[in-house]
């Protein structure tokens, strides 16, 4: 009975997440402070968690969520100078020379433009601009961020080059040649398990913008989805088995988007009917003006490549750093990497756009005016979002959860994986965290139960890659994006099901491999 009552305590905090969010559909500008305040509580009373501890772990939170909304700060001044010197349309029409089938500009800004850019830079860069691209080709705000969430998903395990690997998993101790293992088997069940992720996308457009004949839109497209499905996993998987976990999304991302980009273009495997989300008329635009609408978003991606890949500038960049160690006392630390993170290659590129497009006062003062509109109600969220998810980390609740499941079966337990590491980034908004707070458990969870820990723990990335379309943070990132205000429940409400279906391919994958 005692056991029964810790665990419902443990769950406490997402059941309330689930029943305000979900079902009472509050956004998470109330939700969360509620939800926060009354884990506090438990901790504080029942489980005698020290005052001093979840101070300092709030106190860290709330510097994540500032470097955090720093990103988003920036990604959204850069998009909104964009709209204010009218670059924007000029975007449109270069996307729009591509295809402009909804369908097929889904697919290819959502997964291959997302791809690249998780692969780059990770933590919600991707929603940051696939999003408002998106919203700029007539996509309503709703539907670009449930698309830009379902899409950042498959690129997520070998995110920011291969963080959630490398730090996530390496941070708890494993060998070089464990981790390569390990990614070799993300990397298998993500090309299988991914198909579903561009046909969802097209059905998702056709239920959006067709009232009839969605059948047979689905199939029209259906040729198109799988050839840019398999354009991406083969050099997503080869680049993991003979390179390693750092470069699949960026290799995968760029060659599918150049490859599938062209091949819309030439209508190869395209539907001959056309579905168009455009509310604008468009007009041709010059290779001159196309290259200088894209040129703000090329050196984004030039600047972030450099900073991953170049090993020496890498380690240079991320030296110089601000650090709050031993917060309060207490054996929580921050730290923040100024030149490191996604933010500053936002600010850059941001600050090329003000002088490439002749930026005025008048109009930056305007630009930054409603970045700030933009970006005031997420902010409240977001702080509590991760003040939460710090205090889930300095408390037993994980542990107490993992309890509790070490009694079942072998075959439950691997369908069961991918779901604990989905949880993980659910809570955290990020592979990486899932990994590190649920990897020691699925380690001794797994040699428990007599299973593959390489399979385990590849279930457990691939679940915290899943994770994603329906974290929290990341949702209100991509809200404020495109300035969407308290939709968080909707979203999640189309996002999950997808995410649910994606952990079950994940699962019984991991079933046949361990036969």
């Amino acid at each position: 009975m005692v056991e029964l009552l810790t665990t419902f305590l443990a769950l406490v905090p997402f059941i309330l997440l689930l029943i305000l969010i979900i079902f009472l559909r509050w956004p998470a500008l109330y939700s969360m402070p509620i939800t926060y305040i009354v884990t506090l509580l438990i901790g504080l009373f029942i489980w005698k968690i020290s005052p001093i501890l979840i101070s300092a772990s709030f106190i860290k939170g709330f510097l994540i969520s500032i470097e955090i909304m720093l990103i988003i700060f920036f990604a959204v001044f850069f998009i909104t100078i964009l709209k204010e010197k009218h670059q924007i349309r000029k975007l449109q029409e270069t996307l729009s020379f591509i295809s402009e089938d909804a369908r097929i500009q889904a697919i290819i800004i959502a997964f291959l433009f997302g791809a690249l850019i998780e692969g780059i830079a990770g933590f919600g860069t991707p929603a940051a601009l696939a999003a408002p691209l998106l919203v700029s080709l007539g996509f309503s705000p709703l539907l670009s961020v449930v698309l830009a969430l379902i899409a950042n998903s498959t690129p997520v395990s070998f995110g920011a080059a291969g963080t959630p690997i490398l730090l996530g998993l390496g941070g708890l101790g494993l060998e070089r040649n464990i981790l390569e293992e390990i990614s070799i088997n993300v990397a298998l069940i993500h090309s299988i398990a991914s198909i579903i992720i561009p046909l969802t996308l097209a059905i998702i457009v056709i239920n959006h913008y067709e009232k009839s004949n969605k059948l047979k839109r689905t199939f029209e497209i259906l040729p198109f989805a799988i050839f840019s499905w398999l354009i991406f996993i083969i050099p997503y998987y080869l680049t993991v088995k003979y390179i390693g976990p750092e470069l699949p999304s960026i290799i995968a991302g760029f060659l599918s988007l150049i490859i599938v980009g062209i091949s819309a273009h030439y209508r190869f495997f395209g539907p001959k009917y056309k579905i168009s989300a455009k509310k604008i008329k468009t007009e041709k635009i010059s290779f001159k003006e196309a290259s200088k609408a894209l040129s703000p978003y090329l050196i984004i991606i030039f600047l972030l490549s450099l900073s991953r890949i170049i090993i020496p500038l890498k380690d240079f960049l991320k030296s110089i750093t601000l650090n709050y160690q031993s917060i309060l006392g207490q054996e929580i630390s921050y730290t923040f990497f100024p030149l490191f993170t996604p933010s500053f290659y936002f600010l850059t590129s941001a600050i090329f756009c003000i002088f490439i497009f002749k930026i005025n006062k008048n109009e930056l003062s305007h630009s930054l005016k409603d970045t700030f509109n933009k970006i005031k109600y997420p902010t409240l969220a977001l702080i509590f979002a991760l003040a939460l998810v710090q205090f889930i980390i300095i408390s037993d609740i994980p542990l107490i959860i993992a309890q509790s499941l070490s009694s079942i079966s072998k075959e439950f337990y691997i369908l069961l994986s991918p779901f604990i590491g989905a949880f993980g980034a659910f809570i955290a908004g990020s592979n990486t965290v899932s990994n590190l707070l649920f990897g020691s458990f699925q380690i001794e969870t797994a040699k428990a139960l007599g299973i593959s820990l390489v399979i385990i723990l590849s279930l457990q990335v691939v679940g915290g890659a899943i994770g994603n379309m329906i974290a929290i943070h990341n949702v209100l990132a991509a809200e404020a994006t495109v300035g969407l205000k308290g939709q968080e429940g909707k979203i999640i409400r189309k996002t999950i099901w997808i995410s649910i279906i994606y952990g079950l391919i994940a699962g019984i994958i991991g079933l046949i491999l361990l036969r």
